[in-house]
């Protein structure tokens, strides 16, 4: 077994050095590409790799049918077949909120008639999109020309339960809210019945596209699992305070795991920057592993990617540290970082990340350039950026009040 997972996972990363090379070289690259992971022995799936991602984000990898690893060899309209299907299926994935609200409203028509409620809420997050992404193209076994929309809703509509939760109004019991929420990965394949080679291919596959698209910060030289970040404190300027430092990547506790499925250094940029706030404005010390295992505990870590955005205020509120949400105000995230305030960011793929990355923002400097407190770059918070960068690459689409939090 150990062996023959061995075998999908180089299959896998060849071809995702297939798709750096189309991207990066076109055809031609990618052809180059293909030969060299050939002469590998993995002719078959690198050349199933190459239809599917030409053109076509890593996402689909995803698409990359299982069955093309035990058949003899590949005809180019057999290419030009699953290339124009892995198109169509890449164009479902990016409806997924949409494809989510139908299964949200299949999931309630099958619910008992007798079941009474004022209205319905959802907290879906447990099993991300890469996790459904990776779930729902192992249930069909990798190949393209079985999935379709119809298929992703029922896997999507498969992972959610629900619970009643009472309202008041006035000390008086009013009715109930219809909470709609998900399983975890883990408890979501074992409910669909996955044995551990399908579990641990759904997780190669959620793994290699989350490290990809989602919160892998682009990295610097100071981000080490071997270095010793502690003690460091940013001497603040003008209004601005002294900031607390810590780094998501410390020796003290980078491989320590947040939650199942990943470790601090990898997933623990949400509790890291609370931490560097909460410790900064409290003037007690509370380090990221202690942020984590409350955002654990509480159900804000989102396993497989992050953390939710509702970590920011509600952790803020836990170690009373005012907090409010300012959505994506100029004016009053200027204001803020003139008051001394503190910000917490999320940023979407530019200067800091390659999909999300929570960032606090530490100050602003009297030419109006903003200081940072970057918790997965030591090198890049001793820099002086401009304003837009933030306004530009924040995460338009932040939950809890976002993409701009002020504390303090």
């Amino acid at each position: 077994m150990q062996d023959e997972n061995a075998s999908r996972k180089q299959a896998f990363l060849s071809a995702a050095r297939i798709a750096q090379s189309a991207m990066n070289g076109g055809l031609h690259g990618a052809a180059v590409a293909t030969a060299v992971e050939a002469g590998k022995r993995l002719v078959k799936p690198v050349l199933a790799a190459s239809a599917v991602l030409f053109g076509i984000p890593l996402l689909f990898l995803t698409g990359i049918p299982c069955n093309l690893f035990d058949a003899p060899s590949v005809k180019s309209a057999d290419i030009q077949e699953m290339t124009a299907q892995a198109q169509n299926l890449n164009a479902s994935w990016k409806r997924q909120r949409s494809l989510e609200q139908q299964a949200v409203d299949l999931f309630v028509s099958l619910l008992p008639k007798n079941i009474g409620f004022l209205s319905i809420e959802t907290r879906l997050g447990n099993t991300n999109d890469y996790w459904q992404v990776a779930i729902t193209s192992v249930l069909n076994e990798q190949n393209v020309a079985l999935l379709n929309e119809d298929k992703i809703v029922q896997t999507m509509k498969d992972k959610m339960q629900y619970k009643l939760e009472p309202k008041y109004k006035d000390g008086k019991l009013v009715g109930y809210i219809l909470v709609i929420y998900d399983m975890t990965p883990d408890e979501l394949m074992d409910k669909l019945g996955f044995d551990d080679q399908q579990k641990t291919w759904a997780g190669l596959i959620a793994d290699t596209i989350s490290d990809s698209d989602y919160s892998a910060p682009i990295g610097s030289s100071d981000n080490s699992a071997d270095a010793d970040l502690s003690d460091i404190v940013f001497t603040g300027r003008g209004n601005s305070k002294d900031v607390v430092y810590f780094s998501q990547y410390d020796s003290r506790w980078g491989s320590k795991m947040y939650g199942k499925t990943n470790t601090i250094a990898g997933a623990g940029c949400g509790p890291s920057s609370l931490a560097i706030c909460i410790s900064t404005l409290t003037n007690k010390t509370v380090t990221p592993p202690e942020v984590c295992e409350w955002s654990v505990k509480t159900g804000h870590r989102c396993e497989g990617s992050g953390s939710y955005h509702s970590l920011i205020p509600d952790g803020a509120a836990h170690w009373g540290v005012p907090c409010r949400g300012i959505g994506q105000s100029k004016k009053q995230l200027v204001r803020a970082l003139q008051g001394g305030k503190l910000v917490i960011a999320i940023m979407s793929q530019g200067h800091f990340t390659r999909g999300g990355h929570f960032i606090v923002l530490r100050g602003i400097t009297s030419q109006g350039k903003i200081l940072v407190a970057d918790c997965a770059s030591y090198e890049r918070s001793q820099k002086e950026w401009d304003i837009n960068i933030f306004l530009n690459e924040c995460n338009k689409g932040a939950a809890s009040g976002g993409p701009f939090w002020v504390l303090g």
